[in-house]
């Protein structure tokens, strides 16, 4: 099968193919002598490069043909015979036992990691985590590097339901947003909505207590993924169960009736978020 590598003198574009199809159809190509590779390109799909402006010329023949009859015998054949030879990355799945994915080169598990080693730093250091993690309205910013505190309290977590639904949440809905826009707008994504829901929750709160937890972040990624979600151009791996959003803001709207949430946090996290997903989706592209 063909690998997935970076691309040096494979500079001549030839089209953008789901995986699959990309993998099948490169083969063929090296099996009739035309130099090819695939890297990974937008939305889960891949773009297939070949060295020179005659083999582009070549392969887009050979493309028409194959969009005619991707199941052809020739076209498969030249798969089987290379045999098998896609890496993957390193990744445990989850399951009923584990909910988490576990991929130390993704932003998501980088978040669910170090939201789980505050957590157990707190069951053994409350007042130290409190302290230099978490955040209230009495917080004095005296100096430039104390204003990390603005980000960090996403990554504090009171109790075990606390921190399990936030994180099981997390991966459910940041995952995908990771996997089909790619780390840096992710990584962007969850950022700004920290920060501003920090922001939000520390600057308007009436009572005096520390604040924390994912939660302004999770709801962040769902206002997202509800407007992005509306773009016909993505992948049908990428789907956001109907119904989400609004729920989401009923949970938020019931939250004001009951003390000891921050519900402001959870109100500028999906706003944020939506506002994000909706110039997303007004975009003519997300290349």
């Amino acid at each position: 099968m063909a690998q997935f590598e970076i691309i040096d003198e494979y500079t001549y574009e030839v089209c953008l193919l789901p995986k699959e199809k990309a993998l099948a159809f490169v083969d063929y190509l090296q099996s009739i002598g035309i130099n090819a590779k695939a890297k990974v390109g937008y939305s889960g799909n891949y773009i297939i490069f070949v060295t020179n402006e005659l083999e582009v010329t070549k392969a887009k023949q050979e493309l028409i043909r194959y969009a005619t009859s991707p199941y052809a015998k020739e076209f498969n054949k030249a798969s089987w015979d290379q045999g098998k030879t896609i890496k993957n990355e390193k990744q445990i799945k989850p399951s009923f036992a584990l909910p988490l994915s576990i991929n130390l080169l993704s932003i998501t598990t980088a978040v669910e990691l170090l939201c789980i080693v505050l957590y157990i730093a707190l069951l053994v250091n409350e007042e130290f985590v409190l302290h230099y993690f978490a955040l209230n309205n009495l917080e004095q910013f005296d100096s430039w590097y104390s204003f990390y505190k603005l980000l960090t309290p996403s990554l504090v977590h009171f109790n075990f339901m606390h921190i399990a639904f936030n994180l099981v949440m997390f991966e459910a809905m940041g995952r995908p947003i990771e996997n089909t826009f790619g780390k840096a707008k992710f990584l962007v994504l969850i950022l700004s909505v920290a920060l501003i829901s920090n922001i939000l929750q520390y600057g308007l709160m009436t009572h005096i207590g520390y604040f924390g937890g994912l939660s302004g972040v999770v709801y962040g990624v769902i206002g997202y993924s509800a407007l992005v979600s509306l773009r016909k151009d993505l992948p049908a791996s990428f789907r956001v169960p109907r119904g989400l959003f609004t729920v989401s803001v009923i949970f938020i709207l019931l939250g004001f009736l009951f003390s000891g949430i921050a519900n402001l946090c959870h109100l500028g996290g999906l706003v944020v978020g939506a506002v994000s997903g909706f110039i997303d989706y007004k975009r003519k592209s997300l290349k």
